[in-house]
């Protein structure tokens, strides 16, 4: 079976999703757990560094979670068996977050490819209720069952990217290390901000790559129902036979998540400005909620749409039309 072109591949994936969207509430919930939970070791850095340098909650925290969590370090620093501890409480939670994630993320996916064995050729025909009804797949008793189905699977592929981050963190520290001394010797001075730019440029690289190998590992192992190893080998062909279009893909879903993190970048920026003004501020609160959340659907809705892409190129470049993972479910309605 021929794979689709571009633009019929992303329209595919994208109405898959649509016709399934409680999928995207249960990712934008276990998204929003994930990162909760992540933000205790940064409390409790931040309480850390309360005792040793007497800042309160409200400087260590006014700029948000991330740029307290540098602060946190840059403060551990002068107290070694602190900083390792606070490092080993978030890898801790990091690493087991993620993996409770993916696992439940592996029945999201299942749905998903469920939904695209029987939802027929989307992109084609007139879109109306019923081709949503028919293209319908979600259970949450099925997504439970499919999360166990693959649990497994799930949880090495999640310790795979951890130890990934991992190790291209650590390649990251060393390069700026190598370049720091470097820069040092007088004649290589001016080449510091040079080193530091391309360490980066090869970080970010490295990141993507990563994440671009990891979603397709997740699509292949879900709709294939194999190995983690055996996906990787037919990764390896996949990428080979179709990776214009796996690239193609990326690339334009990497544009949409810039322009909307562009758009939130402003959104956010107006909210901030309003909480200035007496009166208006009252209403800050609220509309940065609905900000909040509008913000991550949609950002859940492009992922799993890429997603979604993907695993519509991959089964029809495999010639998988077997059985679907997860039965489907269609509502009737009168």
């Amino acid at each position: 079976m021929p794979t689709l072109p571009l633009r019929a591949a992303l329209k595919h994936g994208a109405l898959i999703v649509a016709a399934n969207w409680p999928v995207v509430l249960v990712e934008f919930a276990l998204e929003s757990l994930f990162k909760f939970v992540l933000a205790v070791p940064v409390i409790g850095g931040a309480l850390m560094v309360g005792v040793l340098v007497g800042d309160d909650f409200g400087t260590i925290f006014g700029q948000g979670v991330r740029n307290a969590a540098d602060l946190i370090v840059s403060a551990l620093f002068t107290a070694p068996a602190a900083l390792w501890t606070f490092f080993a409480a978030v890898a801790l939670v990091a690493v087991g977050g993620s993996v409770v994630m993916y696992v439940v993320k592996g029945g999201t996916l299942a749905v998903l490819v469920a939904s695209e064995r029987v939802a027929g050729e989307l992109h084609e025909g007139p879109i109306h209720l019923e081709t949503f009804r028919h293209a319908y797949a979600y259970d949450l008793a099925e997504l439970i069952a499919a999360s166990r189905r693959f649990a497994t699977r799930s949880m090495w592929l999640a310790l795979g990217l951890s130890a990934s981050y991992i190790a291209l963190g650590v390649g990251y520290v060393m390069a700026l290390g190598a370049a720091l001394r470097v820069s040092e010797q007088t004649t290589w001075a001016p080449a510091w901000p040079l080193l530091v730019l391309l360490s980066t440029s090869t970080g970010v690289i490295g990141v993507t790559a990563v994440n671009l190998t990891f979603d397709l590992l997740r699509v292949i192992v879900v709709t294939d129902d194999c190995r983690v190893r055996a996906a990787c080998s037919r990764l390896r062909a996949f990428l080979v036979a179709d990776a214009r279009q796996v690239l193609g893909i990326f690339g334009v879903v990497g544009l949409v998540v810039t322009a909307a993190m562009a758009v939130s970048v402003v959104t956010t920026a107006g909210l901030t400005f309003v909480a200035w003004v007496p009166f208006a501020s009252l209403i800050a609160i609220p509309l940065q909620v609905i900000a909040w959340f509008v913000r991550g659907v949609v950002f859940q809705y492009v992922g799993l749409g890429a997603l979604s892409a993907y695993q519509t190129q991959y089964r029809r470049f495999s010639g998988t039309g077997g059985r679907s993972v997860v039965t489907p479910i269609w509502v009737q309605r009168a």
